[in-house]
């Protein structure tokens, strides 16, 4: 297990893997073009008349905008519970879904010196094995220094690191399996903190709440029985 700046908070695993590809993005679709289609195209002779030089499927006159395309859906969601800042949200099921909804424990930590600059913190449990397995994600500023990832404090001391994983338009994404020493110290702890950087050595701290932190876990575990 590679160590990273003291304590580490990942830990790879299947569950890990699928909550990766339950989060990912489909960005784009790509496509291939079959050259000797192409060039049988170009061989055929252009005729004159009305419609005779109509352009191709696809390809639109200069100047004209292109249709808009619709944007996938987002799952609707709704808060189930609330505990202190912890906040338990839960998918909105369709009429006739099977299994249980998929919930996570939020909590959005800010600086306290520009409430601007924040972080929200996402947790969700799920079975690894014969264990549960707890999840993190944190939806970071697309400012940040990427290299240095996320460090976590709790009451003043190290608690480990999360790696940014990918980028999108608007947020830096970092992912880890939270162990189970990371766990109980959040547990225990009274005070947290999120460090992130702006550059090598500028790191801007952003304040987590711990109170309510097991009663939550708790609360988040029972919406999966």
């Amino acid at each position: 297990m590679k160590q990273v700046s003291g304590s580490t908070i990942i830990k790879t695993g299947k569950f890990f893997l699928a909550l990766l590809v339950a989060g990912s993005f489909v960005t784009g679709t790509g496509v291939s073009i079959d050259a000797g289609s192409a060039q049988a195209q170009e061989k055929k002779k252009r005729k004159f008349g009305p419609g005779q030089n109509a352009l191709p499927k696809g390809v639109r006159p200069q100047g004209q905008r292109p249709a808009p395309q619709k944007q996938p859906q987002k799952p609707a969601t709704k808060i189930v519970s609330k505990h202190g800042k912890w906040v338990i949200q839960c998918d909105i099921q369709k009429p006739g879904a099977k299994g249980k909804p998929a919930c996570a424990l939020i909590q959005t930590a800010v600086n306290k010196d520009n409430k601007r600059i924040g972080l929200t913190l996402v947790l969700a449990r799920g079975k690894q094995g014969k264990e549960v397995a707890t999840m993190m994600r944190i939806m970071a500023p697309i400012s940040v220094y990427l290299p240095t990832g996320v460090a976590l404090e709790v009451d003043g001391s190290a608690a480990g690191r999360v790696p940014f994983t990918r980028c999108l338009p608007q947020t830096c994404m970092a992912f880890a399996q939270v162990r189970k020493e990371t766990l109980a110290k959040m547990k225990k702890g009274s005070k947290g903190k999120f460090l992130i950087y702006e550059a090598p050595g500028i790191g801007i701290p952003l304040d987590l709440d711990l109170s309510g932190f097991t009663a939550a876990l708790k609360a988040l575990d029972k919406t999966q029985e």
